[in-house]
């Protein structure tokens, strides 16, 4: 990946991906991502890599990861209902679902994937009321 062109994320991450697929240290991968990044002057970019790296490597494996936010605890009813809208929505094999309460939402959950969110809190409701 050396060179002075600018390549997209995507095709960064996926050249990347490709370099642990076909059995390259993470090491050497590390040091292949920071070299491109300081040539091309894009070290301040480093995190936006390294989510989309993560994201890649997590598709390849089937693995989707979902956060929760909920006024209260999340009935095991939810959780399954969730994992399985995930599963839907990612064609994921495994979720693994991180949960948060946030007892500003007053009722209902936000579901937030890589690239999708569904808010059904009571707050955004009430928000789009007033917006009325």
């Amino acid at each position: 990946m050396s060179g002075k062109p600018k390549f997209s994320r995507r095709q960064v991450v996926t050249t990347l991906v490709g370099m642990l697929e076909a059995g390259a240290h993470a090491d050497k991968v590390a040091q292949a991502l920071a070299g491109y990044l300081v040539e091309t002057r894009q070290t301040r970019n480093l995190e936006l890599y390294l989510r989309d790296l993560e994201l890649a490597v997590r598709q390849r494996l089937g693995v989707a990861t979902a956060y929760l936010y909920t006024a209260k605890q999340a009935s095991a009813k939810t959780r399954k209902q969730v994992e399985q809208l995930v599963k839907d929505k990612t064609g994921a094999a495994k979720v693994e679902l991180v949960e948060k309460t946030d007892p500003d939402l007053i009722g209902g959950a936000i579901v937030r994937m890589a690239d999708a969110e569904l808010d059904g809190s009571v707050r955004t409701k009430i928000r789009n009321l007033r917006s009325i």
